[in-house]
């Protein structure tokens, strides 16, 4: 009697776990659905500010050599190889931040998605220069604000805290212990390059504000240059295909100043493509502007038709 009593107990306890597993998988499958039509959607204009309304879970995001993703436990991914998401490693609570801005260097690239949540705090330390400019750059609905160099950071039970100074004004105060990342900014000027150390994991570069954002939305350096490979993998893409269209149109033209542009207009491109990452992000952004310059003396009563 008790052997049938037990297989009766386990068969039950089988079915509520196989009802409950379905109900999760079910459950994960629809957010991914739902944050998936958000990211996309939100891709086709830049400025894009969506709060997505999600239950109380935890969605982890990777990227890594060649495969990048996010995953909502249960065996429930979603593989985003070309979509360009910065992002803290793993967000949580009922609600997820998803802003988008336009990567143009100098003509459009892509775009690039920044996702966070409330849970989440942006502290940006003051040097009297940039850092309302910053300010001012990052949406009003995530949780920021400025301190000075000594003011303390008191531990409001936040899931992640991402601290922003720049170099030579650093944050020396208190700070919590836990679930803080520092990243220090090196730029003249936050709307064109500069180098970016990310606490305790070396040093590395952003191009234009876009990027620069990316670093601070990211998890770690790690995260942060594996996703802008991806967005310089397209922007060798754009490069190549800009090139030969160039090509084209100066084997078609018959006026010789539209010729000579066309020709800087090459020269430009071949520049960037020499190295085209982030390493590179000084010569690319000045080769850049040149490659705007160019395309506007084209519509400077040239009357030839322009490179982008």
């Amino acid at each position: 009697m008790f052997i049938v009593g037990g297989i009766i107990l386990l068969f039950f306890v089988f079915v509520i776990r196989s009802q409950t597993d379905e109900a999760d998988i079910e459950l994960a499958s629809s957010i991914i659905k739902n944050l998936d039509t958000v990211i996309k959607s939100s891709q086709q204009k830049e400025g894009n500010l969506n709060i997505i309304k999600i239950p109380d879970v935890k969605i982890q995001f990777v990227c890594e050599e060649d495969i990048s993703f996010y995953d909502l436990g249960n065996g429930i991914t979603k593989d985003i190889p070309y979509d360009i998401i910065f992002s803290q490693g793993e967000l949580s609570g009922n609600q997820i931040i998803s802003w988008t801005q336009s990567w143009d260097v100098p003509f459009r690239i892509s775009f690039f998605q920044y996702l966070t949540t409330r849970n989440a705090q942006f502290i940006i330390v003051d040097d009297e220069n940039k850092a309302t400019e910053l300010l001012n750059m990052l949406p009003n609905n995530i949780t920021k604000k400025i301190i000075n160099t000594n003011e303390p950071i008191k531990d409001y039970n936040y899931d992640y805290y991402k601290i922003i100074q720049f170099k030579g004004s650093e944050h020396n105060g208190e700070k919590p212990t836990e679930n803080v990342h520092i990243i220090t900014i090196d730029s003249e000027d936050i709307n064109s390059f500069g180098k970016i150390t990310f606490d305790n994991e070396g040093e590395s570069s952003f191009l234009k504000k876009e990027s620069l954002l990316g670093a601070i939305f990211s998890e770690d350096k790690a995260y942060y240059e594996c996703t802008m490979k991806k967005a310089f993998e397209r922007l060798e893409t754009l490069m190549e295909l800009n090139k030969e269209r160039i090509k084209k149109l100066s084997a078609n033209i018959a006026d010789q100043k539209c010729f000579a542009i066309y020709g800087f207009c090459i020269e430009e491109i071949d520049d960037i493509l020499l190295t085209p990452k982030l390493s590179n992000s000084q010569t690319i952004y000045y080769q850049s502007k040149e490659l705007a310059r160019d395309n506007q003396n084209l519509i400077r009563g040239k009357n030839c038709p322009l490179i982008y």
